[in-house]
């Protein structure tokens, strides 16, 4: 049984069933058998505010993560850039932990700093005041107040526009500076792992606190690529149903 099963970038949508479906699966499946599930981001392509869990496959996807929760795994799931409005009261109801940026637990003896990774893209100025403008306290609000068609339509006109930002952006803006890296390995973390860039690695750094290491996630919806967390360490797997 695995210590702990992390993953992200599930991106799951009612505009590809099949990736819907391998969530299910994979959460019905392996994560049952982790005593612990981190969600580290953009579990959904977009995330508009409650309205949306009344729908497929977003109220699938809840559904099983309560199932899990209440089978007796721990779930935390950290904001990403998708679904960033997914709130405190959602995660009392199907039973979860939910973290803003990040959080250092004690995995496999190590301490690992986990986060979804746009936090650690510092060169992405443009992208971090639009980060801070849409989490005001006053946007959430007016996103969850509106009517649900409304709101899909609003969230699905973002993501048009974030696709084509992200398009005309250079590798050197979007990727993990390692500036920002070192300085939250210097809070004390051993490992980090993140997830964002959609980028299956192994980096290890030196500092004058020892040798450290990142691991970057590669996107679930994509690949099915998770980090399954043992005794003897973090090994990257696939889920089954996309070994295929």
């Amino acid at each position: 049984m695995p210590e702990a099963i992390i993953f992200a970038d599930a991106h799951a949508s009612a505009d590809d069933a099949a990736g819907a479906s391998r969530l299910l699966s994979f959460l019905s499946a392996e994560c049952t058998r982790a005593k612990r599930v981190f969600i580290l981001g953009d579990l959904f392509d977009f995330w508009f505010g409650p309205k949306q869990a009344r729908y497929a496959p977003y109220s699938a996807v809840l559904s099983a993560i309560g199932t899990l929760s209440r089978g007796g795994t721990e779930v935390s799931f950290f904001h990403g850039n998708r679904d960033f409005y997914i709130d405190d009261f959602l995660a009392r109801e199907y039973g979860f932990r939910v973290f803003d940026d990040c959080c250092i637990e004690s995995i496999s003896g190590r301490r690992a700093l986990l986060c979804h990774g746009d936090m650690l893209c510092s060169n992405d100025v443009r992208y971090h005041c639009m980060r801070r403008l849409i989490r005001r306290p006053l946007t959430r609000r007016v996103s969850a107040a509106l009517p649900a068609a409304a709101g899909e339509c609003v969230a699905r006109a973002f993501r048009r526009y974030s696709g084509r930002a992200t398009a005309a952006k250079s590798q050197w803006v979007l990727g993990i500076e390692d500036k920002a890296v070192l300085e939250h390995f210097a809070k004390g973390a051993d490992v980090i792992v993140c997830g964002h860039v959609h980028h299956e690695a192994t980096r290890a750094f030196s500092t004058p606190a020892g040798d450290k290491t990142l691991y970057t996630l590669g996107a679930f919806g994509r690949d099915g690529s998770y980090l399954a967390c043992e005794e003897d360490g973090f090994h990257f797997m696939q889920a089954s149903d996309m070994s295929a």
